[in-house]
């Protein structure tokens, strides 16, 4: 379930859009979850101020930053790993991929802002910060609004036709073909021929040119890469979705000894790149410890969020694949949990030991195998015997032109791609 909680010193404006259509039955289904936390609840005087004037002058107010850490704070008690997003004008603009995002979380938080804006040392506790559109609201609470609607509607069971999503517009990068109704002619305007045929080829050629010369047309800038949506949509069609997990526990140490190793700014950088460059569904980067845990999300939000979402806007879009997971099981029910089924396990190893499936082999699995596949790699001194023995299979070692045998992580997560997708 996932459970939003909004931050607001206007709670009841809620009331209403809550209490109809998909948010109030996905809250009755218990596929969601939203609480609505008034601000002035957190705050010490007795007027319960939220404001106060700006220091340096100008117009307007802004609002304090004791009672929104306090409301923070509270939450995170409860749910330490709660993802908390400001409502901003200069965050990152909301779109489908981001929404997407989100709705694999298991709790949000969303902080509407007032006034002038936000005491800037609330960014200190906060995850990201989020606009939805360039232009002025009088606060966060519609934007709050619009997010929970965008994201619940991602979330497996809310809509009553799971296939409604996949669908609609901006979900492949594309806006949505033409819908029409009964009946068949309207003030002469008719039904085109194409969807009275029964032929469903037909149809879904005819939606998906629709779509495409739609888009082109009123929203050329989203075809502004170098293949379009539907392109690669098509690409990686043809192969079962590949993703990757680096395991920093648990992994050998040169003695032998099961340990956790430390997260690497490299590794992540890297692996997200070749998952990039060739099409993996995602890549989990594995460790229990929360300290890691934050230093490589750190990582990940400079490039995807802040200043390095803007001075190299390619390492953001690598990045978007990277997720952080405590343990393998997080990891094989998240896939399991995104794509209805259980991933088809390959380690990867450079010791010489037992049978190993063939890079070949597995490369003809990809093409021929509808079920997910997630490709393990360790960190240290490799996998344990414990992690190889949970494996569907074992994949042969990269061998070189010597007996020389140590390749860094990374570089091996490159070579092992590049032989399976390339």
């Amino acid at each position: 379930m996932l459970h939003f909680t909004v931050i607001s010193i206007f709670p009841r404006i809620f009331d209403s859009p809550l209490s109809h259509t998909i948010l109030k039955r996905a809250q009755e289904k218990k596929l969601i979850k939203i609480d609505l936390v008034n601000l002035r609840d957190h705050t010490s005087d007795r007027h319960r101020t939220t404001d106060d004037t700006p220091y340096g002058g100008g117009q307007g107010m802004v609002m304090k930053p004791e009672p929104l850490v306090s409301a923070i704070d509270r939450v995170q008690n409860d749910a330490p790993r709660a993802r908390v997003i400001l409502l901003s004008p200069r965050g990152s603009v909301f779109n489908q991929a981001t929404a997407r995002r989100l709705s694999r979380e298991e709790n949000l938080v969303l902080i509407c802002g007032r006034y002038e804006g936000v005491d800037e040392r609330v960014s200190a506790f906060v995850d990201e910060e989020i606009s939805i559109g360039d232009y002025t609201l009088s606060g966060g609470e519609p934007a709050a609004m619009v997010l929970m609607d965008a994201i619940a509607r991602l979330v497996p069971g809310v809509l009553g036709n799971e296939n409604s999503a996949a669908e609609e517009s901006f979900s492949v990068g594309l806006l949505e073909y033409p819908q029409y109704t009964r009946p068949e002619e309207y003030r002469g305007m008719k039904v085109p021929e194409v969807l009275l045929s029964g032929d469903h080829e037909r149809i879904k050629a005819w939606r998906a040119e629709q779509s495409l010369q739609l888009t082109r047309k009123r929203r050329p800038d989203l075809l502004a890469g170098d293949r379009s949506a539907t392109e690669q949509q098509r690409a990686s069609d043809s192969l079962a979705p590949l993703y990757l997990a680096l395991l920093h526990y648990p992994v050998y140490d040169k003695n032998g000894a099961i340990v956790t190793t430390a997260v690497t700014n490299m590794d992540i950088h890297d692996i997200a790149r070749a998952g990039r460059t060739y099409g993996v569904s995602r890549f989990f980067v594995v460790t229990p410890v929360k300290a890691l845990q934050k230093l490589a999300l750190k990582i990940i939000d400079h490039w995807e969020f802040g200043y390095g979402s803007d001075y190299n806007p390619t390492r953001k879009e690598a990045l978007t694949l990277a997720r952080i997971c405590d343990g393998l099981d997080d990891v094989i029910i998240f896939i399991e949990q995104e794509t209805g089924q259980k991933p088809l396990i390959v380690a990867t190893s450079a010791r010489r030991t037992g049978h190993r499936t063939s890079f070949t082999e597995l490369k003809e699995m990809l093409h021929r195998e509808t079920r997910p596949f997630l490709v393990l790699f360790g960190t240290g001194w490799g996998l344990t015997e414990a992690t190889l023995s949970q494996a569907d299979y074992v994949l042969e070692p990269i061998q070189g032109r010597t007996e020389f045998n140590h390749l860094s992580v990374r570089s091996a997560a490159a070579i092992i791609l590049d032989r399976l997708l390339g």
